[in-house]
């Protein structure tokens, strides 16, 4: 199953569209080249009086009038500036896009391409107009492949989900009981049989389970529904898995699914109580908290190879190093700091770094470009704080080989 990263919205004849975007339409992003590419990050609102003010749709207009001052600066005439603009100034008459935003948003746009995403975590508001679009910010959420699974059940209900740091959604399991009545008919407790039910509705087929030589008390008959639930998802998700897997139940369910369970992940601490009925974005929130810390394994690994290999010359924290490193398809592992910019240009053909102290017309962000280009030959990226970066560096990179 393809988890949801972030969703892109087309407009079209005045209606909304979510897509998935998946790494091929990243890849696109990363390889499009123009004389112009406009890259705009807002941070934006799902709910409040942000929403009734329109403050999103203002924000997103007045960097839209930046956008064009900047244009004209660099000797654009208005018609092309007006032309290159339009369908995002058509965004601003499209009021059910603004009512149905996520935590951020990300536009490019260029001459005959235009695109949105939602994001679903706050991004810094920025623009960028460049030969090409800047992306650093959405390098979480594409790179994020760390996920888990939650599991929620009770006597009556049983629901499977998947989540990452940004979201979570629930994976309808082939065979995965709906509640202890979907694994034992109470009508035939007394012949000591067990049957799955083909379904709710009267004289619906059921399928026996023959589970052995019959079950004495209540206490039998939830621990008999528990161990189908854990060998069906056995069978149908986690044989292969080691994504850590959160329980959600009452104490004393939760206590005898742990100890019989054949999957060795499941995480330590659980959901305590019956949230049959919690809506989906409270059930990711209880989640998240206990999932967050699991999910950081990668680049904890990540850090302690680097740290391994620090007095070697397989490591560097110097930007003028690991820029043209990254063309050369040279970096295993890139750390960069959060919103940090190295503004210029480099010429693979000469290997030559041109870094300016401020943004001059023809640069662009090498920061940006070493996260591209790494991604692109098959290297792991992790954008950081200050505080989890190796030697208090704003970049640093492990290397497959010292060229």
């Amino acid at each position: 199953m393809e988890f949801l990263l972030l969703l892109k919205t087309s407009i079209t004849m005045g209606k909304t569209k979510k897509e998935d975007l998946i790494k091929e339409e990243f890849t696109e992003l990363t390889n499009y080249k123009a004389s112009t590419c406009i890259s705009v990050y807002l941070p934006t609102h799902k709910s409040g009086a942000e929403i009734n003010e329109k403050q999103d749709l203002i924000v997103f207009k007045n960097n839209l009038q930046e956008c064009a001052r900047q244009l004209a600066a660099q000797g654009k005439e208005k018609p092309e500036i007006d032309q290159l603009l339009q369908p995002a100034y058509e965004l601003l008459k499209h009021e059910t896009f603004w009512y149905q935003l996520s935590e951020g948003l990300a536009v490019f746009i260029a001459d005959g391409f235009f695109k949105t995403y939602c994001v679903p975590m706050k991004v810094k508001e920025e623009l960028h107009v460049n030969s090409s679009f800047y992306l650093s910010p959405l390098i979480p959420y594409i790179t994020h492949t760390a996920y888990f699974y939650l599991l929620v059940f009770s006597k009556d209900a049983c629901s499977f989900y998947k989540g990452n740091g940004y979201g979570m959604q629930k994976v309808e399991v082939e065979g995965l009981p709906l509640g202890m009545n979907d694994v034992i008919h109470f009508e035939e407790k007394d012949e000591r049989k067990l049957f799955r039910g083909g379904g709710n509705a009267p004289g619906a087929e059921a399928n026996f389970h023959g589970h052995g030589s019959g079950l004495a008390d209540e206490k039998e008959y939830i621990a008999q529904y528990l161990k189908e639930v854990d060998q069906t998802l056995w069978t149908e998700v986690l044989a292969n898995e080691k994504a850590p897997l959160i329980l959600s139940s009452v104490e004393y369910m939760v206590g005898y699914y742990r100890q019989n369970s054949r999957y060795k992940h499941i995480a330590e601490e659980s959901i305590t109580g019956n949230y049959d009925h919690e809506g989906l974005n409270a059930l990711y929130e209880r989640a998240r908290k206990i999932a967050e810390p699991l999910l950081k394994e990668d680049v904890k690994k990540a850090l302690l190879n680097y740290y391994n290999q620090v007095a070697t010359d397989l490591t560097t924290s110097m930007p003028e190093k690991i820029i043209p490193a990254s063309y050369y398809a040279q970096i295993s592992d890139l750390f960069v700091l959060e919103n940090f910019h190295v503004w210029g240009t480099f010429n693979e053909a000469d290997n030559k770094l041109v870094v300016h102290p401020e943004k001059q017309e023809g640069d662009e962000c090498l920061v940006n470009r070493a996260i591209v280009n790494t991604l692109s030959n098959g290297g792991a990226v992790y954008v950081l704080p200050q505080e989890k970066m190796p030697k208090e560096s704003s970049m640093a990179a492990f290397l497959r080989f010292k060229a």
